[in-house]
């Protein structure tokens, strides 16, 4: 269907907020679409239109109607965020509902399910009360860099409705003998003051094992106040861990997080629907899409974006240039992003990448979408193929 990137584009950003009635138009052009035998587009606008209903009965209005209002202040602009006494270091940033994120990142069916999971909880506050239970207030998120547990953590304070106050753990560590501990006391202490969802990003900085014999005892000291603290903020407040190296938690730590998430690396399956998100307002094939999953495969979700940001460039500077001789460079630019074995392919000869990607089981390409990629016909692409048997 000629232009349906460009609709389809459209939906996914109008949906990122939805409303009912948004949700009803989109839901009337699938069927429109249903109707007129385009099973493909129809079946992608169901996608866009599942996520969208879920985020809609999920909004933060609609749990805050749900759940108790929060014990403690409001935060605001004018709100004293404690800072280091040594240093006069702010301890924490504060990142406001408004400015949270309202898109999801693009995870699996499993890990979607499980997430929406903990916002459901809050928005049966009032049940789970009544049943002397009451919603996850700790969590980790851990896995690999680049796999969006930050933005996962912050979309999470969105569907609540709380402001977030975000610590970088390494940066409460002092040279000075008690005051990492003080640091951490007073976060937990302001945190509990006030509404809000208390996000410890690269929690492994300070929650390392207790009996590491490298370690000094004022880092174990550190790890039992960061306990202590963790044990009484259980039932006040929403409290998110966030870590790269979840080897190296203690594993008292583990046992104080009710939800233990972990966030891997996109699938193949996955990456092509991640890279178009970022490659919008661009179009591509899909393709083009694949063959840029193709590229990256095992890469994060942040080396997507990266990908994307550079193409953008290389395309405004030379709109002519074709994708393959631009991921080329790419390869070149960033040899970190792509495994050495694809960033071979993509250096030597056109013959040798064409010939891989047809022989790729995984990706499938097929000769008319490899013939595309490299503005061949299929018939002719297919006389070079034989010339290597």
């Amino acid at each position: 269907m000629e232009y349906f990137n460009i609709i389809q584009a459209l939906c996914r950003s109008a949906l990122s907020n939805p409303s009912s009635a948004l949700i009803h138009q989109v839901d009337r052009l699938k069927a429109a679409l249903e109707k007129d035998g385009k099973t493909k587009e129809a079946k992608s606008l169901s996608s866009l239109l599942e996520t969208a209903n879920s985020a809609f009965d999920m909004s933060p209005s609609r749990i805050e109607k749900s759940f108790i209002k929060w014990k403690g202040d409001k935060i605001t602009s004018k709100t004293q965020i404690p800072v280091d006494k040594e240093t006069s270091t702010p301890l924490a940033e504060i990142f406001f509902v408004e400015e949270l994120p309202v898109e999801l990142p693009i995870f699996s069916d499993n890990v979607r399910s499980a997430i929406e999971s903990v916002v459901v909880e809050w928005k049966e506050y009032d049940k789970l009360q009544e049943l002397s239970a009451h919603p996850s207030n700790t969590c980790l998120i851990y896995g690999a860099p680049g796999t969006g547990k930050t933005h996962l953590a912050k979309w999470l304070a969105k569907q609540i409705g709380l402001p977030v106050v975000l610590v970088r753990l390494d940066g409460l560590m002092s040279s000075f003998l008690g005051t990492t501990s003080r640091n951490i006391g007073n976060l937990f202490s302001f945190a509990e003051k006030h509404q809000c969802v208390l996000l410890l990003d690269e929690f492994d900085a300070i929650a390392k094992l207790r009996n590491d014999p490298q370690e000094v005892g004022e880092i174990k000291r550190v790890v039992n106040t960061l306990l202590q603290n963790l044990d009484s903020r259980k039932t006040i407040g929403f409290t998110i861990g966030v870590t790269n190296h979840e080897t190296l938690l203690d594993p008292a730590i583990w046992r104080r997080f009710e939800v233990q998430l972990e966030i891997p690396k996109p699938s193949f399956e996955l990456m092509p629907d991640i890279i178009k998100t970022f490659f919008i307002p661009l179009e591509l094939e899909d393709v083009e899409f694949k063959f840029l999953a193709w590229c990256i495969e095992n890469a994060s979700g942040a080396d997507a974006q990266m990908l994307a940001k550079w193409y953008k460039r290389a395309y405004f500077l030379n709109k002519d240039e074709s994708l393959v001789s631009s991921i080329r460079k790419f390869s070149l630019l960033n040899s970190g992003r792509i495994d050495q074995r694809k960033r071979n392919l993509l250096l030597h000869s056109d013959d040798e990448l064409k010939s891989a990607l047809l022989n790729d089981e995984r990706y499938s390409f097929k000769q008319k979408d490899v013939a595309s990629l490299f503005g061949i016909t299929q018939s002719k692409l297919s006389k070079q193929m034989s010339k290597l048997k």
